[in-house]
Order: structure tokens, then C-alpha cells, then sequence
């Protein structure tokens, strides 16, 4: 199956609540009292980059996974009153051990007569907007779980009109959910979750991106790509806003589409790379995450199929709104008879379709390769979406083969 369900991601976050109290001579009866979860923070594993470790593609990979700002809520299952909540600067999230301790303050009542919780986690939330004129988070201590459920990323964000092609000095945002989690244990010591597994959430970005990837056979056709004159994204396909917090299978029919299509505007076809032969570069069954460090290192030059091939050409990087629709565009190009310089001689009129594989494909957290290669006088596309990640379990934190990003 070729959506390249790629274990991916992108991004991932374990919480362990486990509760320590404070005990300390000299304090009075009230901070005896007081109980504090331990938040233990896990980064998903820092991007595998390319195996060369250079260039802009293996920084761009690394600030796709950064976390500048964390906010933890968590409330009670029935009824969704609070219980605890914490906001915070990571210091070591974003370092190579990737995991950081935080403590989360509860009240003693609940220590002592655990429900079940639903927690929510938002990083990086000021990348959409959600600051308010002095640059503070709008999210905060007050924010109940029907305005989380709620919240949406706006139209000025992640969208069609202004194109977000780098990740913002805020990061990309993310987040993750868990509802109507057992609480185990007895004050002073309480985890979320049963006896036998730790609760765990997965926090993943938001938004999803896209890149078209291009080159040309080096020889052979009878026909010579003059340009490429459009490559256009469909109107109606992402979201005027669409959810901050994950929702299973969501649908944005009600709430409306972008009715502009994303243009990406054109190549001059003797600037588009030469190859060997292009279907080397093409997916075929390996591990999604190994197809995509083979295509970064194709356009840093430090991967050839042939001595002769030229680093591929990367194009539009997107960073959008996820959406529910089956992305769908257009390329236009034009060709002339090889040898043939007469510009009467030039054809317009060719075109190629692409899309993704199924509806859905495009929801958060997952990128989009547009492979488009000219060969037998026709320009190819083809698609290849990682997936992200789909169940992660504790179990898989050490392990870096399991462990899949942008």
C-alpha cells in the first residue's frame, strides 16, 4: 500500500504522572499537604536527517520538532471540571535526551478521591495566534476542556493566501490528547493510568506539509521540456480553520473551504535537473522514512542513483492547515521537438493531474512528497504521504527504528 503508512512522525510525547510530596522539617501542615504529579516529558526522537548531517533540509527537520512553549491540562472525565495545570519553557526537551521533568500541583481532595481525566497538551500554541498583545499565551490556567475541544486555527494561519514555507520562530504547533484515563495509587503516590501501563500521550504537529521534488531524464526523448508553466494546488481542499486538538476522523464540510487555488508558479525546464534514469528516485517498498532521507539526500547532492545525476530540485515546501479532502492539482508544461528552436514549434498544451491516495490523507501530522520527473516526452508524478505515527506505546520510546519524522 502505497500512503506509506509510515509510522511516522513526527512527534511524541509520554506523560507519566507520578506524584512525590513534599515532607521537609519546618514546613507547616498545609505544604505537608500539598501533592505534585511528575510530568515526565519525552520528545518523539529528534529527526533521523540526512546520514551526511548537513545542509538546510537537516536543520529545517530539526526546528520541525522543536518545542519552545508546553501546556499541560488536565480535568476530570465526568463533567470536565479542573483538575491541574501547568504551562512552562522546556530546557532540555529540546536536547539531545529529548525528556524533561515538570511538576503539576493538585489539590489535596482529589489526591485523596482520584477520577478518571481526560489531559490535554498544546506546544508551541503562539505559532497560530493563540498570544494575546504583550506576546502571553491566551490559553491558559482558566481554559476549560469544551474551549480546547473548541479551539481552531484561524485562517491567517497555516493557509492558502500566505504560504507558510519555513517554520515559524514559534515553532509548528502540536498537540495531544488522552480522555477518561484511571488514575492509580493513593495520596501521596498517583500515576494516570492502571496498575499495569503508564498513561501516555502523543503529541503531534497540528499542520501538515507538502514539497514537490522534480528532475528530468538527462538524454533519450524526443521531445525537450521548454518549461514547466503551473503547478497548482485545487481551491476547495484546505480548511478556512480547522482543530488545534486531534479529533478522530474530523470533517471541515460544515465549516468551509478555501476557494482559492495555491499556485506555485513555474520552472524553466533547463533549470530542472538531469538524471540518469528518474525511476530510481521513485518509491518503491521501503520504509517510508528511508525513501524520504533518500529524496533530502538526493537534493543535497549527497545521494546519486548515477555519478552523472544532478541533486534533484526541491519546490513550494508548504506548511497547511490539515484537511479531510483528497488533495488534488494540476501541472502544466510545455515541449518542443528536440533539436527544434523554433518557438511556432512549441507546445502548450500538455498537462498532468496528481492527488493523494484516499481522503484523509492530508489530516495533521503528515508530509506529502509530489515527485514529478520528465521522461518519454510526458512529465510523471508521483505521490508518496507519510503517514506519522498511528499507535505508540511506551515500549517503543528506546527504540530508534520505530521512531519516524519529517
Amino acid at each position: 500500500m502505497k500512503k506509506v503508512l509510515n509510522i511516522e512522525t513526527w512527534m511524541l510525547l509520554v506523560i507519566v504522572l507520578l506524584t512525590a510530596c513534599s515532607d521537609h522539617s519546618g514546613e507547616s501542615s498545609d505544604e505537608k499537604d500539598d501533592c505534585f504529579l511528575n510530568i515526565y516529558v519525552y520528545a518523539p526522537g529528534h529527526p533521523m536527517l540526512t546520514r551526511a548531517d548537513v545542509g538546510e533540509i537537516a536543520h529545517r527537520e530539526a526546528v520541525e520538532s522543536e518545542i519552545h512553549t508546553l501546556q499541560i491540562w488536565v480535568f476530570k472525565h465526568n463533567g470536565g471540571s479542573f483538575v491541574g495545570y501547568l504551562e512552562t519553557e522546556p530546557a532540555f526537551l529540546n536536547e539531545t535526551n529529548g525528556q524533561e521533568m515538570f511538576q503539576m500541583k493538585v489539590e489535596k481532595e482529589f489526591a485523596d478521591h482520584p477520577v478518571n481525566v481526560d489531559v490535554y497538551v498544546v506546544a508551541n500554541a503562539g505559532s497560530c495566534g493563540l498570544v494575546d498583545g504583550e506576546n502571553k499565551l491566551t490559553l491558559g490556567e482558566s481554559t476549560t476542556r469544551a474551549e480546547l475541544d473548541a479551539q481552531m486555527i484561524g485562517a491567517n494561519y497555516f493557509g492558502v493566501s500566505n504560504l507558510v514555507s519555513s517554520v515559524p520562530a514559534a515553532g509548528l504547533p502540536m498537540s495531544g490528547v488522552e480522555k477518561d484515563q484511571p488514575i492509580y495509587g493513593s495520596f501521596p503516590a498517583l500515576r494516570i493510568g492502571s496498575q499495569e501501563k503508564m498513561t501516555t500521550v502523543q503529541l503531534t504537529r497540528a499542520v501538515s506539509k507538502l514539497r514537490f521534488v522534480l528532475c528530468r531524464i538527462a538524454d533519450g526523448d524526443s521531445k525537450e521540456l521548454v518549461s514547466i508553466d503551473e503547478i497548482q494546488l485545487n481551491g476547495e481542499m484546505i480548511p478556512t480553520k480547522s482543530y488545534l486538538m486531534p479529533v478522530a476522523n474530523p470533517s471541515y464540510t460544515t465549516i468551509g473551504y478555501v476557494s482559492s487555488p495555491i499556485n506555485y508558479g513555474s520552472v524553466v525546464g533547463n533549470t530542472i535537473p538531469t538524471v540518469e534514469d528518474p525511476m530510481k528516485y521513485a518509491y518503491e517498498t521501503q520504509a517510508a522514512q528511508d525513501y524520504e532521507d533518500m529524496i533530502n539526500e538526493a537534493i543535497a547532492g549527497t545521494y546519486k542513483a548515477a555519478e552523472s545525476d544532478q541533486p534533484l530540485k526541491e519546490l513550494g515546501l508548504t506548511y497547511l492547515r490539515e484537511s479531510d479532502k483528497q488533495l488534488t492539482g494540476t501541472i502544466h508544461y510545455s515541449v518542443q521537438p528536440k533539436g527544434n528552436e523554433d518557438e511556432n514549434q512549441v507546445d502548450h498544451t500538455p498537462s498532468v493531474t496528481f492527488s493523494m491516495a484516499s481522503p484523509g490523507d492530508f489530516y495533521r501530522n503528515r508530509s506529502w512528497i509530489i515527485y514529478v520527473f520528465y521522461m518519454d516526452a510526458k512529465i510523471h508524478v508521483l505521490t508518496v504521504t507519510d503517514m506519522g505515527v498511528k499507535n505508540w506505546t511506551s515500549d517503543n520510546i528506546n527504540d530508534d527504528k520505530s521512531v519516524y519524522n519529517w
